[in-house]
């Protein structure tokens, strides 16, 4: 599963790529939420719950961004896991979504580091 591995590999690291992580999955957020509103597959109402919970993510991300770049790393990838998990669960048309985009935000951050 993509969330092990996303802890799994963040645990390792330091605290600036944790940022550059986070970061980096917020840009491709966007994205995600581009492709949900633009999409033809889904109805209004699916995009608009998908949304919802993306956005309500994000907050959490921009948390534990800010505590990474204010405070001391306090097991950062495993409230990042637990939120992604959370609001994955809350939308089966987001965790679709979530899935590529977590994949997709592992994949550019291991290139980027190799």
């Amino acid at each position: 599963m993509i969330l092990k591995e996303i802890k799994r590999c963040l645990s390792t690291k330091s605290k600036e790529e944790k940022i550059r992580f986070n970061e980096l999955f917020l840009f491709n957020i966007t994205v995600m939420n581009r492709a949900i509103w633009d999409t033809d597959e889904m109805t209004d109402k699916a995009k608009v719950e998908c949304l919802r919970w993306s956005n309500e993510l994000v907050h959490r991300v921009w948390n534990i961004l800010f505590d990474l770049k204010c405070v001391e790393d306090t097991e950062s990838e495993n409230r990042l896991v637990d939120n992604i998990d959370f609001y994955r669960k809350q939308s089966k048309e987001l965790e679709g979504h979530l899935g590529a985009t977590l994949s997709r935000t592992l994949e550019k951050f291991k290139v980027k580091r190799a």
